[in-house]
């Protein structure tokens, strides 16, 4: 049988060891990877945002890698003949405007 789930590495803070977190299965390996980097690239942004006082250049290499693995992930979907979801979309937008400032 097919594993429906996988897990990804998803980091609740700077000095703790990455905690797990369970995602549904992607159609494909491929998405299943692109899916992961972005859960970690946004577990990785929530962590530096949290940090005080906060440290603007490692903020900022952190949304660089967000927003790639967004970027990266949307593309995947759209090879696939698959949309992303409106959330998704949104948060692409968002930190493509945020990435011209």
């Amino acid at each position: 049988m097919r594993q429906l789930v996988s897990t990804a590495p998803v980091n609740v803070g700077v000095a703790k060891s990455p905690a797990r977190v369970v995602c549904a299965k992607q159609a494909d390996g491929g998405l299943d990877r692109l899916l992961t980097t972005l859960l970690t690239a946004r577990s990785d942004m929530r962590a530096e945002l949290s940090i005080r006082p906060p440290d603007t250049r490692r903020q900022d290499i952190a949304r660089e890698r967000l927003l790639k693995s967004l970027e990266a992930y949307t593309s995947g979907l759209a090879a696939r003949g698959l949309s992303a979801p409106p959330n998704l979309r949104d948060e692409l937008t968002l930190q493509r405007n945020l990435a011209q400032q």
